[in-house]
């Protein structure tokens, strides 16, 4: 079988790995030159690390990530709103985890066989042929393939390719994301959520904490430093003083959230899997456990053979009750962090806890029946 993955993200290198274990080779092509040198954090769940262990990664990715086993939600006084023990929910299913994107990516990329991921060349278009799939690239070569994955992210060109105009829709949220000194004070996930803003904190080492923030998109003007000052500068500890000690040339990623509906993004020999196929709100930190998981259970359904069409129907079957849930609590959770001060901090001191279990424990049964 030969297989194409556009995109050299967590999902397409997720799925490369996961397919060559299973024995299929697999050509990867990523349209930026070069591995990405910069990267903030990210944040895996338990199904995320039970996932990375399919794909026989997690010891590695545990040596240099930091084992994180609490959820605090602050107000932007500092008061505890909710402290909940998360490693009790995820403890038959996998550890939670922070590491810098760089780090994850590196791990995926180099426990593939060499030569997989090119750079610098992206699939335009592609197109059936009958029992191949045929696709162009940006170098105007051709070429034909059994199986094409998009894997390229919200704004996947594939996505647009085959299935028609882009379906990603601003969520009308717009983060900041970057990474910092770890100043000893936060040792687990931690979050302070206002008025339609949050601020969050996760230690990625002893030496560094990942820093989110978002607000709404009316009031992100122009996403500099300045302004994530602004906004925040009068939270108070542990992480308003980390915004405020800010320098305006710190390196930060921005962004404006986009969700991708998860529907059937199955065609003629072609399949979209990770963000391109259901980006949503970072609330629920399920993208890249989404994007591995993603890979996994392709991988699997391959092995078991039928007709590509069979496989591709099948794994649609697989992930789509799932990925439309956690786009459903993510949405919901935004809702809640983004209402009512009044309501929301009255539900999550009451019912906190048990919100977290009715949300997650579902992500913690098996892949596949």
């Amino acid at each position: 079988m030969r297989v194409l993955i556009a995109g050299a993200g967590i999902a397409g290198l997720s799925a490369a790995r996961a397919l060559e274990m299973k024995g299929v080779e697999c050509e990867v092509v990523e349209r930026r030159e070069r591995p990405p040198t910069e990267g903030a954090g990210i944040f895996l769940l338990g199904n995320a690390a039970r996932a990375l262990g399919d794909l026989g990664l997690l010891d590695e990715v545990r040596s240099v990530a930091y084992p994180i086993a609490s959820q605090r939600i602050l107000s932007p006084s500092g008061s505890v709103l909710n402290d909940v023990r998360t490693a009790n929910v995820w403890k038959d299913c996998g550890p939670c985890l922070a590491l810098s994107r760089q780090s994850l990516a590196g791990i995926l990329e180099n426990s593939l066989n060499p030569g997989t991921v090119n750079y610098g060349l992206e699939a335009v278009s592609t197109v059936s042929g009958g029992d191949k799939r045929i696709v162009r690239f940006s170098d105007a070569r051709e070429r034909e393939y059994d199986l094409v994955i998009g894997a390229a992210g919200v704004n996947s060109p594939l996505r647009s390719a085959v299935f028609g105009p882009n379906a990603a829709r601003q969520i009308d949220i717009s983060c900041w994301r970057l990474v910092v000194r770890n100043n000893g004070e936060i040792d687990g996930w931690t979050a302070m959520i206002g008025k339609g803003r949050t601020l969050l904190g996760i230690p990625i080492s002893e030496r560094e904490t990942y820093i989110y923030a978002d607000c709404r998109s009316s009031e992100f003007d122009d996403g500099s430093v300045d302004v994530l000052k602004r906004l925040f500068g009068d939270f108070a500890g542990p992480l308003g003083p980390i915004v405020t000690a800010l320098d305006p040339d710190t390196a930060v990623h921005r962004a404006v959230l986009q969700e991708v509906p998860a529907r059937r993004w199955v065609a003629d020999r072609c399949v979209l899997i990770g963000d391109a196929a259901h980006a949503s709100s970072p609330s629920m930190a399920q993208g890249a456990g989404m994007a591995i998981e993603d890979a996994v259970v392709l991988a699997e359904l391959v092995t078991k053979g039928g007709s590509i069409e069979g496989i591709l129907q099948r794994f649609h079957e697989a992930r789509i009750g799932r990925v439309a849930w956690v786009q459903k609590k993510s949405r919901a959770r935004d809702k809640l962090r983004t209402g009512s001060s009044t309501i929301r901090n009255a539900v999550l001191r009451l019912f906190g806890d048990s919100l977290y279990r009715r949300t997650y424990e579902p992500l913690t049964h098996p892949l596949l029946s």
